[in-house]
């Protein structure tokens, strides 16, 4: 019984520090807050969108206007990479907008693509 508290105890601190090191401090631009950092490794449209949501109450993926802002905002946001980003905007049941951090360029992919993710969280 105390190992298993225990199990549970080290498996929360771990998530809580993996959730903390990609929140990390947040900026606010407009209505949204943006994570201080990427999540941890590339993934498709579909675990971007759950790991978003899995870091606590409100953090998703940026809409594809969102992402665009952010882009326009890059060196004040700071920590992103020049790649691709994933936007929560579905074009179709196939793929999804992505915003391209090397240019500006927004761009569809398939879903199933592994790609860059920020999340972020709506300010009311």
């Amino acid at each position: 019984m105390i190992k298993g508290v225990i199990a549970e105890i080290l498996a929360f601190l771990i998530s809580f520090t993996s959730v903390s090191q990609i929140i990390g401090t947040t900026y606010k631009l407009d209505s949204i807050e943006i994570a201080q950092y990427d999540l941890p490794t590339t993934v498709t449209w579909y675990n971007a969108k759950r790991e978003c949501k899995e870091l606590g109450k409100g953090w998703r993926l940026p809409t594809k206007d969102e992402l665009d802002e952010m882009y326009n905002n890059k060196d004040l946001i700071g920590n992103f990479v020049n790649t691709n980003y994933w936007s929560s905007t579905e074009y179709n049941s196939d793929y999804a907008w992505m915003q391209v951090f090397i240019y500006r360029s927004i761009a569809i992919t398939l879903k199933e693509g592994h790609i860059n993710a920020r999340a972020v969280k709506t300010i009311k």
